[in-house]
């Protein structure tokens, strides 16, 4: 099954480092600890809701750019890993999901 967390991490160092900053820098400006930091980009941690919105406002990005997997892998396949990971989520998670998801196509 695909980690999210390892996924997201892999885009948000991307996204870092394409603007120049490095971890610790980003930690500044998000008001967290560099090893905050270090764990999203390792996908050990995943960040909160308010961390997240501060991360994307930080690196002038929209927070679906976050989730921008897109060049990573095929359709087919991405398919076929969301829905597992929906089969195991749970109903709080779900409804977190369907949040950002709206938030998503809502804004795209």
């Amino acid at each position: 099954m695909v980690d999210i967390s390892k996924k997201f991490g892999k885009r948000l160092q991307e996204i870092r480092k394409l603007r120049g900053l490095t971890q610790a820098q980003l930690a500044e400006l998000v008001d967290v600890e560099t090893a905050t930091i270090s764990r999203i980009e390792r996908g050990v941690r995943f960040p909160q809701k308010e961390n997240l919105e501060l991360i994307a406002e930080k690196l002038d990005v929209k927070i679906k750019d976050l989730f921008d997997f897109s060049h990573c892998e095929d359709k087919k396949k991405l398919l076929a890993d969301i829905q597992n990971m929906i089969n195991m989520a749970k109903t709080k998670d779900l409804q977190y999901i369907h949040k950002m998801m709206t938030i998503y196509f809502e804004n795209k």
